[in-house]
């Protein structure tokens, strides 16, 4: 298959640019071993750049280690209480009521209170940009144990925005609490040294249960160092990327997690100079055709993609929320349906009239660039895959690797196709992809799509009270039976595949299972159940 002998080529590249092979082994400064029942060296990778501080979006995700949040997951996706003991939502849904445990000690000593909350949420809308707190007017601590969140409208996705957000001490909050953080949570802060390692050890005052391990180190390597620090038996578990996938290590056993960490086309879906922003036209005149977007929705080869490119290191997914409980089960179709796909073109007025092997529409080939994000193997290889599904279908997509900054500040996300990461535990991620509110604010609208059916449904979805009524709307907003954002619909998006998470887990290490990991959480969610890992 072609896409493996360039996705050889693509490695064999990055090994010379890394100046070292996969099978070096030299060991990273101040590299540990472990041996201690009680502690545990773990390489997972995700080192957080502006540290452990909530107010800037630590961990995204998954476990805090140093900090308590109001609500968690289960594995089964289930929202429960954490530091909350009870929540009330009033009847026209604008007010939420947490009702807080009393038992609850920072590492400090300190009590943690209801005014922590407010101080936090208030820290969070002021400095980071990846949770949506716009339509929270007010955070009030009615009492010591008792906080009440004031909304604009009613939201029925905002208790899944409240399991992102960490509780951060106001007593302790100063310049320096990224790099020396305080909290609630299972395990204490010891020591950073960037681009190394982190070391944790247990909370003694935590009020849940205790964890087993009473150490952990982290080590921030890369995928390949990662496992040649595991080959050395250094490490107990060693996050490894796709291309280990099949090789053995004695004394280990290899664990491929499934996530929700999920690898999506973008595709533009207005023509060019629809709009504008900060004075760059954006748009494409090849994507916006919906023809187009549903013939590569059909015709992309994910399986193939799954299991030969990236050597079985994830599985095929025809929407952002697959296995959730708002996921549309009309959103699965057949995969790598070439004759529905060219079908779907001619019907559209695609056409082949020079037998070059792009079809054509009033003079326009079927062309156009797909930009991504270099550096990573299985990205790389799903670009790949895209490209040649594309190619059997009579589209042609040229492949252009560009850096973020470069990316974000040409507008590129909106003007040509690209690979997004997605993927998330909220429907809100429904609203952010699809509401016509979202064209040219952020990142997340990025196909500029409109379909007024559709925002209607985003609108009720978020606006009920009833969780049941709103999962029926998030579901209509992705197929209602004539109009929706999916593959039987206007398709801005193409999901791809969701990347499995592959790990060298030392003999006698149980780390249990794990809810599905979303993008952006798929490192750290990775200890979301730490206080069970066990090491014997």
């Amino acid at each position: 298959m072609k896409m493996r002998i360039w996705l050889s080529m693509f490695l064999t590249v990055a090994a010379v640019f890394s100046g070292c092979s996969k099978e070096e082994e030299t060991k990273p400064e101040n590299q540990i071993s472990s041996g201690s029942l009680e502690e545990l060296v773990v390489s997972i990778k995700g080192e957080p750049a502006k540290g452990f501080d909530p107010a800037f979006d630590w961990p995204g995700l998954g476990e805090a280690l140093f900090q308590s949040k109001l609500v968690v997951f289960d594995k089964e996706s289930n929202i429960i209480n954490d530091l909350a003991t009870e929540r009330i939502v009033s009847k026209d849904g604008k007010e939420l009521t947490v009702k807080l445990r009393e038992d609850v000690l920072y590492s400090d000593g300190e009590n943690f209170t209801a005014s922590d909350v407010a101080f936090t949420f208030e820290k969070v809308r002021e400095n980071t940009s990846y949770i949506d707190l716009s339509n929270v007017k007010e955070v009030i601590a009615e009492d010591d144990y008792t906080v009440k969140f004031l909304l604009n409208h009613p939201d029925s996705t905002f208790e899944y925005t409240l399991s992102r957000i960490a509780i951060i001490p106001e007593h302790a909050y100063g310049a320096d609490y990224a790099q020396n953080p305080i909290g609630s949570g299972p395990y204490k802060f010891v020591e950073w040294q960037k681009g190394q390692k982190l070391i944790i050890e247990a909370n003694p005052l935590y009020y849940g249960k205790k964890p087993n391990v009473k150490k952990v180190t982290f080590l921030y390597l890369d995928l390949d160092a990662s496992f040649a620090g595991a080959k050395r038996g250094e490490i107990d578990i060693a996050r490894v990327s796709m291309d280990y996938i099949g090789k053995e290590i004695p004394g280990y056993t290899q664990r491929n997690l499934e996530t929700m960490d999920i690898v999506s086309l973008s595709l533009p879906s207005v023509k060019s100079g629809t709009y504008e922003l900060e004075g760059t036209p954006i748009g494409n005149d090849v994507t916006s055709d919906k023809a187009i977007r549903k013939a590569l929705s059909y015709g992309i080869d994910r399986k193939g993609i799954s299991e030969n490119v990236l050597n079985g290191g994830g599985r095929p997914v025809y929407s952002h929320n697959p296995g959730m409980p708002w996921d549309a089960v009309e959103n699965e179709i057949k995969d790598g349906d070439v004759k529905k796909a060219k079908k779907i073109l001619q019907e559209g007025g695609w056409i082949d009239t020079n037998n070059d092997g792009i079809v054509e529409k009033n003079g326009l080939k079927a062309e156009f660039t797909l930009v991504y994000v270099p550096g990573e193997v299985e990205r790389e290889a799903v670009v790949l895959g895209i490209q040649e599904s594309a190619e059997k279908i009579g589209i042609k997509v040229n492949l252009d690797a560009k850096v973020w900054d470069e990316i974000s500040q040409q507008k590129l996300i909106y003007k040509d196709a690209y690979l997004f990461g997605k993927g998330a535990d909220s429907p809100f991620e429904i609203y952010t992809n699809f509401s016509s509110e979202r064209i040219a604010k952020g990142t997340t609208n990025s196909p500029s799509y409109k379909n007024e059916f559709v925002d209607e449904y985003l609108k009720k979805a978020i606006e009920t009270t009833d969780q049941d009524e709103a999962v029926e709307f998030w579901k209509k907003a992705q197929w209602d039976g004539k109009h929706g954002a999916n593959t039987l619909g206007d398709s801005p998006f193409v999901p791809i595949v969701a990347f499995h998470h592959t790990f060298y887990i030392k003999d006698g290490v149980e780390i249990g299972d794990f809810r599905p990991a979303p993008h952006r959480g798929a490192y750290w969610i990775t200890v979301e159940n730490i206080k069970d890992w066990i090491k014997n």
